[in-house]
């Protein structure tokens, strides 16, 4: 999947954003952090699991308390209160990711999908878009 993400990433024309939900947040930033990704502007996590991962040492290119990469572009993380699934970034990396809280009015498991049909999801997004 890094190797596939890598060759898909340096055929787009940058500025590249990379945005990844639940398991996909945790391979974008997993293959930012083991190699620069030259186009790549921005990382956009939705419902992450990758700052837990950190924490307890199983991110498998970042060993805790080791601090990101310079070569990591900003990073733009939203979670839900309501679901279990997704965690901030911004206490585990500070200064290196930026958090937005949402509040999808969905209980779990349905938060972990709801951030689609939310319409702040999108602004926050937007806002960022380099």
């Amino acid at each position: 999947l890094r190797a596939a993400l890598r060759e898909l990433a340096a055929a787009v024309e940058p500025p590249v954003v990379l945005l990844g939900h639940s398991l996909g947040g945790i391979i974008a930033l997993d293959t930012l952090i083991e190699a620069p990704l030259p186009g790549v502007r921005l990382l956009v996590t939705v419902g992450s699991q990758a700052p837990f991962l950190y924490e307890t040492g199983a991110l498998p290119h970042l060993d805790h308390p080791e601090p990101l990469p310079d070569h990591v572009p900003g990073w733009l993380n939203l979670h839900d209160r309501r679901d279990l699934l997704g965690f901030a970034a911004a206490p585990v990396f500070p200064g290196r990711a930026e958090d937005i809280a949402t509040d999808n009015r969905q209980p779990f498991p349905a938060a972990h999908s709801a951030y689609w049909s939310d319409p702040a999801v999108y602004r926050a997004i937007a806002e960022r878009l380099p």
